[in-house]
């Protein structure tokens, strides 16, 4: 692809611009770095939002961060005037439980998230397992190594048909030990994953290790590979066109931050897309990027872009 054609939507004459407004019914969207960052809704979102939706633009958001409820979703669009139902939201813990019902889980669940995720998996009444809670001794050599070494190869307590791995700040070596020790004793055991991001951007000076890294040690510990079950997995974007029940995917826009995860799900489902400059992903790094299939379409500063887009057609 080549990344000349990649345009700012802002510098599309007043006829394209018209035409790419034209051409899409629906936006699905990403939210962290698009719709808000760490301090707070992104300038002009809120009515970028409404703009949108009084131009008769369905709305919906896909969502990688499983650390909010629903409940928090709905609160934080609603602030920017923007009333929002549960199946509008796409949240990684209740796509994990759609699929785990899709495949008829019986078993038990170990889950590496947060109490949000494991909660709604609980909620579905599915049994989770998870921990370890308590420090490991690390001290005591022979004796250290014993404990921890008994703590991993006790095989009491339910058969776990899964491993779930999703945004958790409290991971460590003991919970990816666990984990390897599920999948190793069952071979039919599912290691599934949601967010998959190896960097969470916070801000313009901070970002977190996402869980992608842990992923990676997961697979290449256990020779499995995860089943995506969050951005840019086939798997999701089956459950994505079958929830909003989309028959045309080249007039659905896609608006995210992220490459892997957000123009790459893009494409995958055939959608068009546009890259927000506002969270993980700067212009630079978008011409910098190596693979055709993660570029979108077009990019933008934020969503406050489309408040001028609108304003350019009419005058």
């Amino acid at each position: 692809m080549d990344k000349s054609n990649i345009r700012h939507l802002l510098d599309l004459s007043k006829e394209e611009k018209k035409a790419f407004l034209d051409s899409f019914d629906a936006v699905m969207s990403d939210c962290d770095g698009v719709v808000w960052n760490f301090t707070g809704p992104i300038p002009g979102v809120g009515k970028a939002l409404q703009l949108l939706k009084q131009n008769g633009k369905k709305l919906a958001f896909i969502s990688n961060n499983g650390m909010r409820t629903m409940d928090e979703y709905r609160e934080k669009f609603q602030k920017l005037g923007i009333e929002s139902q549960e199946h509008d939201i796409v949240h990684p813990a209740l796509t994990t439980v759609k699929y785990l019902k899709s495949v008829g889980m019986q078993e038990a669940v170990y889950c590496i998230g947060t109490e949000v995720f494991k909660n709604y998996l609980r909620s579905d009444g599915f049994t989770v397992i998870d921990g370890p809670t308590e420090l490991l001794p690390d001290r005591g050599a022979a004796n250290a190594v014993r404990t921890f070494a008994s703590y991993f190869t006790d095989t009491s307590g339910p058969r776990v048909g899964a491993v779930v791995v999703d945004i958790d700040v409290n991971v460590s070596l003991a919970h990816l030990m666990k984990a390897k020790c599920y999948l190793d004793r069952n071979p039919d055991c599912m290691l599934l994953v949601g967010a998959t991001d190896y960097v969470i951007p916070l801000g313009e000076n901070m970002d977190v290790i996402g869980p992608g890294y842990f992923i990676d040690i997961l697979e290449k510990a256990t020779g499995r590979k995860a089943l995506v079950l969050g951005k840019p997995g086939h798997a999701l974007s089956e459950f994505i066109l079958e929830q909003f029940h989309v028959t045309h995917p080249e007039r659905t826009l896609f608006i995210g931050d992220m490459l892997p995860q957000d123009m790459g799900f893009g494409v995958r489902c055939g959608f068009q897309k546009v890259l927000m400059l506002s969270g993980g992903t700067s212009k630079d790094m978008m011409i910098a990027h190596n693979k055709p299939e993660e570029l979108p379409d077009y990019y933008a500063d934020s969503f406050a872009d489309f408040i001028q887009l609108y304003k350019d057609v009419i005058d």
